[in-house]
């Protein structure tokens, strides 16, 4: 797990295959004591999740054209209600 924190090619399925095998090259001895079976599923699961957890390149972009057409207008305050006085 040298580091390679961002998905290279964009693809999820690609970057939790290399958890997979990397995952299963470093847990080697629970093979042992698991059996196949129930090894290879516990990989997989393992390498879904930790898959969930990397960023997305696609929308990034969609966040900074939403933060960017937002800071054009003026917000709206509600001192109208305060600058009259409650008799």
């Amino acid at each position: 797990m040298g580091g390679n924190s961002k998905v290279q090619g964009g693809n999820h399925k690609d970057a939790r295959k290399g958890l997979e095998q990397q995952l299963s090259t470093l847990l080697t001895g629970w093979k042992d004591q698991l059996g196949e079976k129930k090894f290879r599923n516990r990989i997989k699961k393992a390498a879904k999740l930790l898959s969930k957890g990397l960023p997305d390149k696609k929308k990034t972009p969609a966040i900074k054209e939403k933060a960017a057409a937002t800071t054009g207008k003026k917000a709206k305050t509600g001192k109208k209600a305060a600058a009259t006085p409650a008799s």
